[in-house]
Order: C-alpha cells, then sequence, then structure tokens
C-alpha cells in the first residue's frame, strides 16, 4: 500500500517577491493600498480578518478576463512546478495537495483548474469568488477568512485522504501561514517556511524545542530561491517515515 500524503502550501509564498495581487488593481492608488493590507497581516499588525472587507472593496472591480490573464502569466520560483508535479504524479505515494492561502479564491481556482487539470485543490480567501464557473468553486475546500482557518484546512484533507503518520505539510513565507505551520507539526509532520518574512522566522525560533523538530526553513541559496528543497524535505521525510523513496 503506498503511503498517504497532505501536502498544503501557500500562493503567495510560491509565487515571485515582485508578484503580489495588488498586481490585479486597475490603478496606482488601489495597487498601494492592497500591498499595504497585505504587508499588515502578513506580519502581524493586523488580523486578516480586519483587512479582507477592504480587500473587498479594492477588488470589486476585478474581471475574470483581468484574472485569466493575470493567472496564466503568474511567476512562480524555481521548483515550484516540479515539486507540485511530482506530488500528484508520483506514482510511489499517495499525495492529496492543497493551495492555502488568503489569496484571492477566483484565482486560485483558475490556477488549479489550468496548470494542474484540476487535481490541485484550493482553500482561498472569498475574494473574487463570483468570477468562477461552477467547475472552479468545486476546487474550493473551504473559505479563508483568518489566519487559523489554514489549520482547518490540513484537518479538512486529513478526514478526507487519512495521512501516512508523519506525511502532513504545510508551507508558507509569512506570519499569516503561523497557523498552518504550526498545525502541521503538531500533528507529527512538518511546518516548513520557505523564504519567510522577518516575524515569521521570529516566530518559529521562539517555539518549544519539542516542536521545532518539526519545523524547517528553508532559505534562498546562492542562486537564489529555489521552491524544489522544499520538494526535498518532503522526500526526505517520506524515506524516513516510511522507507518509501519518492523516485522523482
Amino acid at each position: 500500500m503506498k503511503p498517504r500524503l497532505v501536502f498544503t502550501t501557500d500562493l503567495n509564498g510560491t509565487t515571485t517577491p515582485e508578484n503580489t495581487f495588488a498586481a490585479l488593481m486597475a490603478d496606482e492608488e488601489k495597487k498601494a493600498a492592497m500591498r499595504a493590507l497585505m504587508g499588515e497581516y502578513t506580519t502581524g499588525r493586523k488580523r486578516f480578518a480586519d483587512v479582507l472587507p477592504e480587500m473587498e472593496r479594492l477588488a470589486a472591480g476585478v474581471t475574470r478576463e483581468r484574472a485569466l490573464s493575470y493567472a496564466g502569466a503568474m511567476p512562480y520560483f524555481s521548483g515550484v512546478e516540479e515539486t507540485l508535479v511530482g506530488l500528484l504524479g508520483s506514482s510511489r505515494v499517495d499525495a492529496l495537495a492543497a493551495y492555502s492561502t488568503t489569496g484571492f479564491a477566483g484565482l486560485v481556482a483558475l490556477i488549479s483548474v489550468r496548470r494542474h487539470q484540476g487535481r490541485l485543490r484550493a482553500a482561498a480567501s472569498p475574494v473574487l469568488r463570483d468570477l468562477l464557473t461552477e467547475e472552479e468553486r468545486r476546487l474550493l475546500l473551504r473559505p479563508i477568512r483568518a489566519e487559523g482557518d489554514k489549520a482547518k484546512v490540513l484537518d479538512d484533507l486529513c478526514r478526507e485522504h487519512r495521512p501516512s503518520p508523519g506525511l502532513v505539510f504545510h508551507v508558507g513565507d509569512t506570519l499569516g501561514d503561523l497557523p498552518g505551520i504550526m498545525h502541521a507539526a503538531g500533528l507529527g509532520g512538518l511546518g516548513i517556511a520557505f523564504c519567510p518574512n522577518r516575524e515569521l522566522r521570529e516566530a518559529m525560533e521562539n517555539m518549544a524545542p519539542a516542536l521545532r523538530e518539526n519545523l524547517r526553513v528553508v532559505e534562498p541559496g546562492p542562486a537564489g530561491p529555489d521552491y524544489g528543497r522544499v520538494g526535498e524535505l518532503v522526500a526526505e521525510r517520506v524515506r524516513s517515515a516510511c522507507g518509501q523513496a519518492l523516485g522523482w
């Protein structure tokens, strides 16, 4: 029987720094306002639930055509596609993977359909949900209205997929990902910070030693950020937990 694995990753943390959802906004004033909102909740100055209504207001004029164009051109860090395709297409592990993000629900679902033929699930904020088709809406596991919902996404997928012991993962890059990262670690899996911001790094450093054993930080290498290292950490955990090589 193949090992069963649950893997969630933040969407913003897989895209390059110059790429933010603020780029979807129609004018420079709205772009600046959206960047400011994102900066407040990703560093812990405000809760996501508090900034969500304003994010929805700013994004009200985004069209489906604009979202499609943006999703198709979204730049990813090196190794992102290889990691996701490797997990979803592996013949040696049964993986259930999902984006778990405070980003726009419409954009997340469109990316999932177009790049991964609907195999990659999604949980996201309700912003732009009305732009989706019924098929795309079915990809959305739950709305994310607070940082703690990322932990609930892991629970949703674990109930559905019943992963093997130790094979639960969440990857993120900001303080908004801390609940998902800590929950994955608390379930005996790995919480992985990929190119974390200062606030997330400091929060992880202050965790109890027993919990830190299931935490990992992936910093940029000499050639820049490489998400492939996340895939390597997953493969290492599968080998140590199950004695099974992933073979990618």
